[in-house]
Parts: C-alpha cells; structure tokens; sequence
C-alpha cells in the first residue's frame, strides 16, 4: 500500500508548489480557503488566504465534489487558475482508489 502512495507523489512535491481551495459562497466568519503546501518532502496545510501554484474556487459543494473527484475542474462552475496539471497530479495522489 506504501509503494502505491509513493509512486503516486513522484514529482508532486517540491520548490513553488502550492494549492490555494477557496469556497465562494461561504460566510466570511467561516474562513473557508485552505493552503495545501507541497513545497517540501509532505503535505502541510493550513487556512488561508495565499498566492498559489494552483487556485481552486467554487461554491463550497461544488469544491468538495471536485476534490473528491464527483465533479470536474473545467466545469463551469468550477474556476481552476495556475497550473491545471498540479491539481490533476494533487487528484490522482489524494484518490482513494
């Protein structure tokens, strides 16, 4: 099971590599944006609003849909910014399946 984990993070980690989840609908008391890191050798999280590789915003069902791969990222309710292929390569490592 380990060696199926790594092999999904090969080239998923490293220098400038961030993901920015921003819900669009949610209240602001709510704080509703994540910073994934994988700037380093393991993912680090924390809530923020940041600059990013990748940004991801949508209403917050819609963007949890789309990260656990029920709903696609070119939908158009769905505004994927930065680099398409982190988000693609972040899907694949975070999948279950």
């Amino acid at each position: 099971m380990a060696e199926r984990w790594a092999a999904r993070a090969d080239g998923l980690f490293g220098p400038g590599r961030t993901l920015h989840l921003h819900a669009t609908d949610a209240p602001p008391a709510l704080h509703a944006e994540w910073i994934l890191d994988l700037t380093g050798d393991r993912l680090t999280h924390r809530r923020a609003h940041e600059k990013a590789t990748t940004a991801l915003r949508a209403p917050l069902t819609d963007l949890l849909l789309t990260l656990y791969g029920r709903r696609s990222p070119t939908d158009d309710r769905i505004e994927l910014l930065g680099d398409p292929a982190l988000f693609a390569h972040w899907l694949t490592y975070a999948s279950f399946v």
